[in-house]
């Protein structure tokens, strides 16, 4: 895991509980309205956390955009998931998360409503706290409710995207009763395709997505039997690209040297809006629990997810395009709110999935 991330969970762990306690002492409770839609001009979103997390918030961005399409949606953001949302056209703009002065730019804005979308560190919380003026809307999690003006509760095992509509919701008037998946999500620009196009220039098999990577050690999946995938693919007639970024790139490498067959490498080739246009020209991606994975699945592409220390009811993918294959040992799920403990079996839940499983997975969504 990045050292910043590391780091700033250890600051949240420290220092979060004292100011909480603090911003809970000086927070003001705004008037909550009836027909808040009417209201509502600016809209600001908090979504610190991890890639998955940011894309899984977008298709509740495009209905707050369908309901309320004047309005102005701003997002704070992590730099990491910049690009996802500086992409859409359901996001007006974005702020770094991390910037001083970004953050002092906010708060000299107005923002008829903020949404708090983390799911239980506290800083966030505590930086909601400092828009009185604000309807204030958050997750109950950890003692956060208390400078929200709503919170609601938290299911581990709700999947991510509908707890995510959960938090808009019970605040915005003519919410839909039930969700309609209405792709599409993702929109890559003509340059974005242009470079996705020149890349697999040549190449005449349809396209499987490969990714290995994971945000810990404990949710990956050994080299040897990506490549045995690859290989696989290959003889059934379909091109194997790889992806990753930095954090892969010695796996990519490994895995590129296990498989007996022509497998297109393009880790720390893309970025995510271009990895988007790749999943549009895509039949499949094998992945990882992971950011990569949830791209996949707004971007409308078939699925077959590796679960092992994550809660695959919070997180694997739902529809009859997806295949999520966990063992569900007794040991499994560890993971809580974003930590997996240090697991003392090595994490069987991840080896005990074969090869024979992610084939036949694959064969049934592929027809082969």
């Amino acid at each position: 895991m990045n050292h910043s991330i590391t780091l700033l969970k250890k600051m949240d762990a420290l220092v979060g509980p004292p100011l909480l306690r603090l911003a809970t002492f000086r927070s003001s409770r705004s008037r909550f309205p009836n027909g808040l839609r009417n209201e509502v001009k600016r809209i600001l979103i908090i979504r610190p956390g991890g890639i998955g997390d940011a894309v899984l918030l977008i298709p509740s961005l495009k209905v707050v955009k369908k309901i309320m399409p004047g309005v102005q949606i701003h997002v704070l953001c992590e730099p990491r998931n910049r690009g996802i949302f500086s992409a859409s056209p359901f996001v007006d703009k974005v702020f770094n998360y991390r910037d001083f002065k970004d953050l002092f730019h906010l708060k000299r804005n107005h923002y008829e409503l903020v949404i708090d979308t983390e799911q239980s560190h506290i800083l966030s919380a505590v930086l909601v706290s400092n828009f009185r003026r604000s309807v204030k809307v958050g997750f109950a999690t950890n003692g956060r409710e208390s400078v929200y003006d709503i919170g609601i509760k938290y299911h581990q095992e709700q999947y991510e995207m509908g707890s995510f509509l959960s938090l808009f919701e019970h605040v915005i008037e003519g919410w839909p009763d039930r969700f309609l998946w209405e792709p599409p999500y993702l929109h890559p620009l003509p340059e974005e395709e242009k470079k996705v196009s020149e890349l697999l220039h040549g190449t005449e098999r349809p396209i499987v997505c490969l990714f290995p990577g994971a945000s810990i050690e404990q949710r990956r999946w050994p080299a040897v039997r990506w490549g045995s995938v690859a290989g696989y693919l290959w003889k059934n007639g379909f091109q194997p690209v790889l992806l990753g970024g930095t954090g892969e790139r010695r796996l990519s490498f490994e895995i590129t040297q296990k498989a007996d067959c022509p497998l297109l490498n393009l880790c720390c080739t893309l970025t995510l809006s271009e990895t988007g246009a790749l999943f549009e020209r895509s039949n499949l991606l094998i992945s990882t629990d992971s950011g990569i994975l949830h791209l996949a699945v707004i971007a409308g592409l078939p699925t077959v997810s590796l679960f092992g220390p994550g809660i695959a009811k919070k997180w694997g993918p739902k529809g009859e395009n997806h295949i999520v294959l966990n063992k569900e040992l007794q040991c499994s799920p560890c993971t809580r709110f974003g930590e997996t403990p240090p697991c003392p079996v090595g994490a069987q839940c991840m080896k005990a999935i074969t090869v024979d499983d992610v084939v036949q997975a694959t064969s049934k969504l592929l027809e082969i």
